[in-house]
Formats: C-alpha cells, sequence, structure tokens
C-alpha cells in the first residue's frame, strides 16, 4: 500500500509508521519544563567548571630540596584556595608582597642553633615544604565576618610551625599567595613600607611575648645580649614601649645602631672587661640572650653562667631567658608552650614563641610602629628567585646582619590562570 500524501507531496500516513498521537496539553507542558531544567542544570555545570578552572593558578613557590644547592629550589605549584572552614582556624587568601627571612628557616638545613641530633630528621621532615612564617601582603579574599576584604593591606603568619603534622607539608610564606590563619594576621602599619612590616611579625611577637611573660614594665632594667640582631634590635625597642630602661651587648661597629634603637647603655663584648660593665650596670628585671644556644659555635661566648649572677631573682620565675637550646631544652620548652608547665631550673629558660592568637598583639605592634615607637631595620633584601633565596639562607648562617633579611615577593603577583 502506497503511502497517502497531500496534493504538495507531504506524507500524512504511511503504513510502516505508527499514527501520531495526541498528547494531553499537560503532558507536553511538563515535557518542555523539564527539558528547560535540564539546560539550565548543564549550563550551571559547566559554567561552575569553567569558572573553577579559571581559578586553578600556579604561583611560585621556595621548598626545601635536599638535592639543591643551600637545599632550597624555587618551582611552580598550585596556588592555595580560601579555607573558609579551615584545617585549623579558618583562613584569609593573600597575595604576598615580602616575606621575612628568619633563623628558624634556615635551621632546617643549617641546624643553626638546633639540637644537631636534629637535623637529619628536620631535613626530611621538611623536604618540599615551603619555607617562611612572617610576610606582608594583599588580601585576596577573606571569609564574611572576618574584619578583612579584598584589598586590605595585612601582615603576619603563614602557619604556626606546631601545626606541622606528618602527613602533610608546611605552607609557609615563601611564595606568591597563603592562605594565612584568621587569628594570625593584622591590617599593617600604614607608617611601614611592605619589606619593614614583612619584617615584623616573628621576631616582634617574640620579643613581646619573652618580655611581658616575664613581667616587663615600667621602669625595670632589662638586658638584651645580641641588641643587634633580628630579635635583639627590636626587643630593644619593645622593651622601651613597655617603659623599661635597655642595656644592650653587641659589637662595637653596631653600638650606634643599637643607641638608635634604644638602648640607654651599649656594651662592646669585643673589648676587654664587658663581663665588668655587664655587671655595673645590674641588677636586671629580665635578660633576653639571643645568642648563647647549645650550637657548638656559640658554647665558648655562652653568657649564661657568666650573666647569670647579676638577674634578679624572683621567686621560681626564670628570669633568663635564651632562644636555643639542647635537645632537653626543646623538649621543656616545647611542654611549656603546650601545656603551660613549667619544668626549668630556676633563674633559666628556652623561650618558644606561640603564634596562634597573635592577631590582638600584631594589632599592639602595628599600633606603637605608627605611633612612630617601632620599627624594624632591614638588613638585606633579596629578589624572589633562587639565587636570592639562597642568598637569604647565606645571609642568616653568617650571623652578621644588623636587623632582618627579607626577600621581595613584591609588585603584582606573577600568577598565571592554566587550564587542565
Amino acid at each position: 500500500m502506497c503511502p497517502l500524501r497531500h496534493a504538495t507531496g507531504e506524507e500524512l500516513y504511511s503504513p510502516h509508521s505508527s499514527p501520531p498521537i495526541a498528547w494531553p496539553q499537560g503532558v507536553l507542558t511538563a515535557t518542555h519544563a523539564l527539558a528547560r531544567r535540564r539546560v539550565i542544570l548543564l549550563a550551571f555545570v559547566i559554567t561552575t567548571d569553567v569558572h573553577a578552572l579559571a581559578l586553578k593558578r600556579i604561583m611560585r613557590a621556595a621548598v626545601y630540596d635536599p638535592g639543591a644547592p643551600q637545599s632550597t629550589s624555587v618551582v611552580d605549584q598550585a596556588a592555595p584556595k580560601l579555607h573558609k572552614k579551615g584545617f585549623c582556624r579558618g583562613g584569609v587568601l593573600c597575595e604576598v608582597r615580602s616575606c621575612g627571612a628568619n633563623p628558624v628557616d634556615a635551621k632546617f638545613v643549617i641546624g643553626d642553633k638546633f639540637p644537631e641530633s636534629w637535623l637529619p630528621w628536620a631535613s626530611r621532615r621538611v623536604a618540599g615544604s615551603t619555607p617562611g612564617f612572617d610576610f606582608s601582603g594583599v588580601v585576596i579574599d577573606a571569609p564574611a565576618g572576618s574584619g578583612f576584604a579584598a584589598g586590605d593591606e595585612v601582615f603576619g603568619f603563614a602557619e604556626d610551625p606546631a601545626s606541622l603534622r606528618p602527613w602533610r607539608p608546611l605552607h609557609g610564606s615563601f611564595c606568591e599567595v597563603v592562605d594565612a590563619p584568621l587569628d594570625q594576621i593584622s591590617h599593617k602599619p600604614s607608617q611601614l613600607s611592605w619589606q619593614e612590616a614583612a619584617a615584623c611579625p616573628l621576631v616582634c611577637i617574640t620579643a613581646l611575648q619573652a618580655l611581658e611573660q616575664h613581667g616587663v614594665s615600667e621602669g625595670q632594667k632589662v638586658l638584651v645580649i645580641g641588641a643587634s640582631g633580628g630579635v635583639g634590635h627590636v626587643a630593644v625597642q619593645i622593651a622601651r614601649c613597655l617603659g623599661a630602661e635597655v642595656i644592650g651587648v653587641c659589637s662595637g661597629r653596631n653600638a650606634e645602631f643599637v643607641e638608635k634603637c634604644g638602648a640607654s647603655v651599649v656594651v662592646d663584648y669585643r673589648q676587654d672587661g664587658y663581663i665588668e660593665r655587664i655587671a655595673e650596670h645590674g641588677p636586671y628585671d629580665v635578660v633576653l640572650d639571643a645568642v648563647s644556644s647549645a650550637d657548638a659555635r656559640d658554647k665558648a661566648a655562652s653568657y649564661i653562667e657568666r650573666v647569670k649572677p647579676y638577674v634578679k631573682t624572683d621567686g621560681d620565675r626564670h628570669n633568663y631567658v635564651v632562644f636555643g637550646g639542647a635537645t632537653r631544652h626543646w623538649f621543656l620548652a616545647g611542654l611549656k608552650r603546650f601545656t603551660g608547665l613549667n619544668c626549668f631550673g630556676r633563674g633559666f629558660e628556652l623561650f618558644w614563641i606561640r603564634m596562634p592568637g597573635s592577631s590582638k598583639l600584631l594589632s599592639r605592634l602595628a599600633a606603637w610602629a605608627d605611633a612612630g615607637k617601632l620599627r624594624p631595620t632591614v638588613a638585606q633584601t633579596f629578589a624572589f628567585d633562587e639565587a636570592g633565596v639562597r642568598g637569604a639562607f647565606e645571609a642568616l648562617r653568617s650571623r652578621r646582619t644588623a636587623g632582618k633579611v627579607v626577600i621581595d615577593v613584591s609588585s603584582p603577583p606573577s600568577i598565571s590562570s592554566e587550564s587542565v
């Protein structure tokens, strides 16, 4: 049988096909609505995927590399994303302008003031991790209600070293973008440059916590040994902010620098009779010793036993504070840091900074800086490349810098979008 056709040739019915079905209008409407929803859903998924791909960015970061010169390399890696419900305390995504280099960054590869027996373990543990703790930069994104917004200038800590876990590497500040813990950053002092602000957090918080935990206040006398170094020169200024009189110990060539920081007397340790001069200006309420440690290079020049007789005793208070020690000292410092239990012998302790919750202290430092009472000195600035990072580590190794070593990540970040 031939199919029926219209005069125009259009096929109206064929014996080989089923007759057309007259669907109810409601079914057709529901079908069309479902089809539209599928199209919208598909468009949303595609848009979301494209957006996610656009946000996947590459940044430069320094990493500990045991096989490289000075044990560091600069590599390309994925930039972090904002952890609104962070692994620990939530974070603020920041573009890094400058980052501070500190002796603790080099401890893992050169062992400075670190127990020598720890070095092989420490080097293996941090392989592939990014060095650095303090930084200055600009907020890219922040959780709602955090007190920060895109474009804010900030400074603080990229990560707490105590957050090291066996299952994850350390994500430090030697990179172009950090996801900084919310309780470890504050708004940048307006009177400080990016480099000066990046030089602040670790040394200033170390000095402030050490001084306040040992009761330094108006009218007291503080001795700072190593007063021209990273911690020492800001400790002089912060002790003055707290109202104390400061006597500094350093080499003669840095005496004028330490005086400008606020020391009323500077003792040159290279001159004969310098211990007698230290004793002459005592007794001291607190001593901050940034030189003595169990490191082989420090044992011969250790001040502890020679200066401790000139420190006031106050019950069980440990008024002689050092920043490097033997394995047992690090164990006791960790015990005090995490439990509050102080098991050091009378009159001496190794101090270990506590970074979590430091945002309020950072705000106090910013206020002092904006009032002209605190200004860290940047001794050397290095470019953010392999030669620069290795040069910063070498400067730390030399122990001859008056002030802080800083790496200038600077300018707009060289982050590039990458599709996968």
